[in-house]
């Protein structure tokens, strides 16, 4: 049996306003792949549990890239509103590729707007400052995550292994946004063990127990970090799992 371990970063989430508006960007400007999706109504019971807020519904797609997925919630109930910078979570994201200013030229056009403090960069649609990297030979899509903490020795996630970077940084100063909230609401860890990963993670205030789906081929569970972090925990037991690294087409530690 696998040591319990964090293995990589599996997903964000992102809060959109209007999904065919994100699909556009991130698919027809930044090439990720649709990789299907479902939805929510009020009164889901295990949704609400795991976001810590009631009263959601949500339609959702899920799109996946060489070495992460990236989840789209556009979320109906409760009315999102704009996510400040300043919020813990996350800051930003890196996007793999093959020539930035053709990528830059259709995310604009996409949807994106150009982002004045990064000239090889643009934020989405719904505000996340997203790093155009190239890589004219791959990994292309998700490559880097930023999280922003009031106090990055303090918090509780920092060492997540790649293929994606993952870098946390300072200056959080702003109250925790909801995660209905337009941009990145959680980060998905890969784990192996997710019953001793989640009790080796201190001063995490865990949603609900460890969620077994799909016949046991997957387990999860959702918490906020005492900075303020909505985070998942995912162990995929199986290649049939919805969103098992071997689906990406460079899944790099397994």
């Amino acid at each position: 049996m696998d040591q319990p371990r964090i293995v990589a970063l599996n997903h964000v989430g992102v809060s959109v306003a209007d999904l065919d508006r994100a699909r556009a960007f991130w698919v027809g400007g930044l090439g990720a792949l649709e990789h299907g999706g479902w939805s929510w109504p009020v009164g889901t019971a295990p949704a609400d549990e795991s976001l810590a807020t009631p009263g959601t519904a949500a339609d959702v797609a899920l799109l996946r890239t060489d070495t992460a997925f990236l989840e789209l919630f556009a979320f109906s109930a409760p009315r999102p509103e704009p996510r400040s910078d300043r919020a813990p979570g996350v800051a930003g994201l890196a996007w793999g590729v093959p020539d930035v200013a053709a990528a830059r030229a259709r995310g604009i056009a996409a949807g994106g707007r150009p982002d004045p403090s990064a000239p090889a960069g643009l934020r989405c649609p719904d505000g996340t400052p997203v790093r155009l990297v190239a890589a004219p030979e791959g990994p292309t899509g998700l490559v880097g995550v930023t999280v922003r903490v009031p106090d990055p020795a303090a918090h509780v996630v920092r060492d997540v292994p790649g293929p994606v970077a993952h870098e946390v940084v300072g200056g959080a100063d702003a109250p925790p946004a909801r995660p209905v909230d337009l941009g990145v609401n959680h980060v998905c860890l890969d784990v192996a063990g997710i019953a001793a990963v989640r009790a080796d993670l201190d001063g995490v205030r865990w949603h609900h127990d460890v969620t077994e789906s799909s016949g046991g081929i997957a387990a999860v569970c959702y918490g906020t970090t005492a900075d303020g972090v909505l985070v998942e925990l995912l162990e995929s037991r199986s290649p049939e799992a919805f969103l098992s690294r071997c689906r990406l087409a460079r899944p790099g530690p397994a």
